[in-house]
This record gives C-alpha cells, structure tokens and sequence, in this order.
C-alpha cells in the first residue's frame, strides 16, 4: 500500500556521500580517512567509532594505520586468493556495500572508485569485451554496435550507482583524475563535457551518473593537498565548509553528518543565500543598501562563498535595467552598423532584371521543345 508520511514524522537521520578526486598527491586517502573519523563521531555520538575502508590500492591506506586505530580495512583486490582474476565488477561493489551496511559501520571510504570504472572488469573493460562479442571480430561493426554493448553494461553499473544512493551509512568515495589536454590561446579546457567544467584542468576518472548522485564533489590539487580547490557539485548547504585554501578535517565531516542528523545550520545558511541572491536580482543599487543594512551585516558570513555569483547577479539586472530606460534602441550603433536604407529605384530596376531573365528562360525552353 502506498502512504504519504508527514515528513515531521520522519526521524530516520539522513546519510551524506562525499566525492574526493585528485591526481597522485592530492592527499585523498589522508584527507578521507580525517573527513569519515568527524561522520563516525557525530554518527556513534563520540571518537573512536570505526571508519571502514575498502582499499583497491595495494593496501595503501595501512601506511596510516598507526594514525587511524580505528580503521578497519578489506583489501578489494582484482584476483582471489587462488589468483583467478575476478576483477571490479558492479557486483562485487554492491557486495562491499552490503557487508559495510550488515557490519553497522557508521561510515564507508571506497578508495578508488576509479576501479569500477577503469580498472579490470570494471564499466569500461566490460564494454569492450561486450563490443568484442557482439562484432565477432568484425573491427567494421565496432561503432554500430558500440550501443548495444553499452546497453549492456550500463544498467549494471546504474545498480551500483543506485546502492550507493541507498546505502544507510555514510560514504566517502575517493577517484582518481586525469589532466585535461589545455588550449594554448585561452589556457582553458579544450574540449568541454558534460560533466567538465572550463575552468578545472583535470577529469574524475569516473561517469557522469556518480558525479551527479554525490551530495558534493571536491577536485583536489597537488599544490594543495586536502583542500577542496574546486567545487564540481556542491550544494549551498555545504558552501561555507569547503574553503579552496583550507584542507578538509575531522570538522568538515563532522558538519556534515550533524546536517545529515537534522542539527546543522546549513538549512538556515541555503535560506541566507536565497534571501541574498532575491536582493541581488534587484540590481547593484539594491544589493549595496542590503549589504550595509542590519539584515546584510548578519548575513554576510553566510554569502561570502557566492559573492561571486551575487556580483554576476546585480549586473546583470543592472543591464536588463539599462536596455529597458534607453530611449534609442540603436544608441551607440556606428555608421558602419546601422543598416542602410533601401533605395527604391534599385528594388525596382533588380526586379525588372529579374523579370526579363525569368521571360527570357521561358522562351528558350520553348524553342527547345
């Protein structure tokens, strides 16, 4: 039977999956093993809650197991014990997923994600082997068929996209990144996608569809380790806990699952953005009174992580402002812009022309039958 509940009497607290991705150097095992100890304090209700941590890198996370005690770590590995090469199936992932959650573990590091997608048996090797399959050999039938092997595979890898937005506990998923080929003349992205953004020189090594599932993805940089330089998704809840210059800590994560649980301020800061961006819309003008009234002082703590977007705001009313008061909608247009008025003889003596051509065709067509 289907029932509405009164979200009033929906207690159950809510779960939180943070996006780390970053070349070598980054700092994202470090940085999420800090971020997941802050979700397992407020999740446990004090330290030493443990942090679970599915290493796909060669047990790398243990050079940090005398820092973190707490951790308790599974090595995903390509092969079995018997060395059979079972590889990064979506299935496997859904597996760790449901042992974190049988476990009770208040928080999950996966590190790296990117295996699911690039590793072997992982979304990209599936499809290839699909490909394989269905053209038998045939290298002519490769891009025909190209979707219907991914017609295959990706309902799969959107079940374990899926479990992931399920999952009952925290997760922090850690991906790899690769540099993005830079045009020469602006110093931008050359080639724009839909999950890249101009002005980050570097891909997740992941889909699209996990980039857009997270409740926030940081793209770190190795001239600063941990620290959230660019923002790919972040909602305005979380604005004020990623400064590009500050590394993540046990705080970031702790803020987190405190809203998750229903005892953070970030709901009050989403409304404090809104009720700014309302002002900013109005124009510069409007924007500057509120910004020194009693209201904008008190709200200015909040909104400094979207000055940038206010300040784009105001001008543009400003402009919208402008072209609706001008007078002359071709002030400022040169000579060589205007466009020149029609002569009256010329339209004439060109559809004469045209005429006489039109007559003449007639007539030879005639001769010719």
């Amino acid at each position: 039977m289907i029932r509405f509940v009164p979200v009033r009497q929906i207690t159950d607290p809510l779960t939180v999956t943070l996006g780390l991705s970053g070349t070598s150097g980054t700092g994202k095992t470090y940085t999420g093993l800090r971020v997941a100890r802050g979700m397992a304090e407020v999740v446990a209700g004090g330290p030493g809650a443990p942090i679970g941590y599915v290493d796909t890198e060669n047990r790398r996370a243990l050079h940090y197991r005398d820092a973190f005690p707490e951790m308790a770590h599974y090595d995903l590995r390509a092969t079995d014990d018997a060395g059979k090469v079972v590889g990064f199936g979506p299935e496997r992932w859904i597996e760790v997923i449901d042992a974190a959650e049988a476990a009770r573990l208040p928080v999950l590091v996966i590190d790296s994600f990117s295996h699911a997608w690039e590793g072997v048996g992982g979304v990209l090797d599936l499809h290839a082997q699909t490909l394989d399959r269905l053209t038998r050999g045939d290298d002519s039938k490769r891009d025909s068929r190209s979707q219907l092997a991914w017609a295959e595979v990706k309902p799969r890898y959107r079940r374990l996209i899926d479990r992931i937005v399920r999952a009952q506990l925290n997760i922090v998923i850690c991906t790899r990144a690769k540099p993005v080929m830079q045009d020469i003349k602006s110093g931008r992205n050359a080639r724009p996608t839909k999950t890249r953004r101009a002005d980050v020189p570097y891909d997740v090594a992941a889909d699209g569809d996990l980039i857009f599932e997270m409740t926030a993805m940081m793209m770190l940089d190795p001239r600063a380790p941990g620290c959230p330089v660019w923002q790919i998704k972040c909602a305005d809840q979380f604005r004020a806990l990623f400064d590009p210059a500050i590394p993540m800590t046990e705080a970031t994560g702790r803020a987190m699952a405190e809203w998750a649980r229903g005892q953070g301020e970030a709901q009050r800061r989403k409304s404090v953005m809104d009720a700014a961006r309302d002002q900013a819309r109005r124009g510069t003008e409007t924007f500057t009174v509120w910004w020194q009234s009693a209201e904008g002082k008190s709200a200015r703590e909040a909104v400094r992580p979207i000055l940038d977007e206010l300040r784009s705001l105001a001008q543009d009313a400003d402009r919208r402002a402008a072209a609706q008061d001008d007078p002359d909608p071709f002030a400022g247009l040169s000579a060589d812009d205007a466009a020149p008025a029609p002569d009256a003889e010329e339209i004439a003596r060109a559809m004469a022309e045209a005429e006489a051509a039109a007559r003449a065709e007639a007539q030879t067509a005639a001769k010719a039958a």
